[in-house]
């Protein structure tokens, strides 16, 4: 039944009880102490009584050796006692009564005292008017008569038995006194060890009660500070404070121990997360080296597409003044018809030069097309890998959320990349469209050049006609000057692009060092909760 009260309430019912018995105690105690103050009050006036009795008799007895001397003297002061005990007697017996209104016995007494007092005082008067009026002898016939003599013994006798009834009542409560001590004495004597023996019985109860789950918890606690979480605690079928702290630790203990487990499962789940992207993010770095080797390589041949786009710009500026000093010194004379044919073979070298360079622009602009499908792979397994990255990131939970981070940047870049690189291809397409035309247009220009220096060597009298095809053709070198003016412009284009893809990729490959950086800080911080936790007894 103990396991069913709180701690408060078996404290509260140990004081209860220790405070009923000394309550008990107190109040025999004070009953005993009442008893005697009551029975000492009861003595007090039965002295008191007594004292009055005594006081009334010695007053009659006043009041008679007054009389008497009186007689025999016939001196005035020897009344002094008789007249003063007869003014005294009166109140004296009013106390007397006020002292004995509750003992009925005593009441009777006095009614039969007190007429004889009167009779006494009444006889004594008689004796002394006789004697101022008739002389001694005629009193002390009244006194040879012994009706004095008679009240005065009877008076005696019941004073006598007021005073035997007081000494009884006074030792009844003398008596009823000492009983009353006595037990009052023994109840406090018996109490007293009785009190403290429950005392200490209810003090070894409540420390059993009290101490012992505490000393079990404390045990339990020092193992548990230890590492060792496989201890258990019996609760039983305590209901206390006591037992709801031992359950609440029980469950702490339970709780901590599955919580140690679960952060021992996924530390190991993190170790591994963290080897598997920290293998992925080698991988990736190695990948976007090779992107970055790429653009490079792309960047150096863009410079070259470049270079010569800018080199056939400057020779189509060649052919087209060319053009028009042929046209020139066609319109000014026919006579010039030799200077014509070596300026129209000029031309011819010229255009053979330019069709040579545009077929090397192609070419290039081949290489870049194969480069640009290089990179485009690139990106994309970049993607691929940055997309593994964050999956095995999410796997690592908070532990991984700052390379989750460093994943998505990745893959933002990588996707940057794959934008930038579909603007090269189409540039390079637009290029390679731009460079075949100009090489048709260049082919079909060179047999025109050729046809028409044949013509001059053979036909002079088609020189009019050749000077308007000649001005005819000068807008269409202006036409490919322009092409190439726009193809070089392409080029540079190009080689901003893949300049900032390069860019992209050096920023690739610095965030991959910071991942890969950071994936080492959280391998090491995972081993070290590993080796923490594995102090710990699941």
């Amino acid at each position: 039944m103990l396991n069913r009260w709180n701690i408060g309430t078996k404290i509260a019912i140990g004081f209860a009880l220790g405070l009923s018995i000394f309550t008990t105690i107190g109040i025999i105690a004070f009953r005993g102490t009442d008893q005697l103050i009551s029975s000492a009050r009861e003595e007090n006036r039965t002295y008191k009584v007594i004292s009055e009795i005594e006081e009334i008799l010695s007053l009659v007895k006043d009041a008679e050796t007054g009389q008497r001397g009186y007689l025999l003297t016939g001196t005035q002061r020897y009344l002094d006692p008789y007249n003063q005990a007869r003014s005294r007697i009166p109140a004296r017996i009013d106390q007397l009564k006020n002292l004995i209104q509750d003992n009925p016995r005593q009441q009777a007494y006095l009614q039969t005292l007190e007429p004889k007092i009167a009779q006494k005082l009444a006889e004594l008067d008689t004796t002394v008017q006789l004697r101022q009026t008739r002389g001694a002898n005629a009193a002390l016939e009244v006194v040879r008569t012994d009706q004095g003599k008679e009240l005065m013994d009877q008076i005696r006798e019941t004073v006598t038995r007021m005073k035997t009834e007081e000494q009884s009542l006074l030792q009844t409560r003398s008596q009823a006194a000492e009983d009353s001590g006595r037990r009052t004495m023994d109840s406090v004597m018996l109490g007293m060890p009785l009190g403290i023996l429950l005392l200490a019985l209810i003090g070894v109860v409540l420390n059993r009660q009290i101490t012992r789950p505490i000393d079990r918890i404390s045990k339990v606690a020092q193992k548990v500070a230890d590492g060792d979480l496989t201890q258990s605690i019996q609760v039983g079928h305590d209901q206390s404070e006591m037992g709801q702290l031992l359950a609440s630790f029980q469950n702490m203990t339970k709780n901590l121990n599955g919580l140690i487990a679960q952060a021992q499962r996924s530390g190991i789940q993190i170790s591994t997360s963290t080897t598997q992207i920290a293998a992925a993010g080698k991988q990736l770095e190695a990948t976007v080296n090779e992107q970055f080797a790429s653009m490079n390589e792309v960047n150096a041949t863009a410079r070259q597409i470049a270079a010569t786009a800018g080199n056939l710009a400057r020779s189509m500026d060649d052919v087209v003044k060319t053009a028009k000093d042929t046209t020139n010194a066609a319109s000014n004379s026919q006579m010039n018809l030799d200077k014509i044919q070596s300026a129209m073979q000029r031309l011819a070298y010229a255009t053979n030069s330019i069709s040579s360079k545009l077929k090397v622009m192609d070419e290039k602009a081949n290489n870049i097309n194969t480069v640009v499908t290089a990179i485009t792979k690139v990106a994309d397994q970049t993607n691929l890998l940055s997309l593994n990255a964050a999956i095995e990131a999410e796997k690592a939970g908070e532990y991984g959320a700052g390379f989750a981070v460093v994943a998505r940047e990745i893959r933002r870049l990588a996707d940057q990349s794959a934008v930038a690189t579909l603007e090269i291809e189409q540039m390079v397409k637009e290029m390679q469209s731009s460079v075949s035309g100009g090489v048709i247009e260049v082919d079909k220009f060179r047999g025109e050049v050729k046809q028409y220096v044949d013509e001059v060597g053979n036909v002079s009298e088609q020189i009019a006609s050749f000077i308007t095809e000649v001005q005819g053709l000068t807008p269409q070198f202006l036409t490919v000057s322009q092409s190439m003016d726009e193809q070089y412009r392409g080029a540079e284009q190009i080689s901003t692009a893949i300049a900032q893809l390069r860019d992209a990729s050096q920023q690739t490959v610095q965030s991959i060092q910071e991942t890969n950086y950071a994936l080492t800080q959280l391998d090491d911080a995972t081993r070290g909760l590993q080796r923490e936790i594995s102090q710990f007894k699941v």
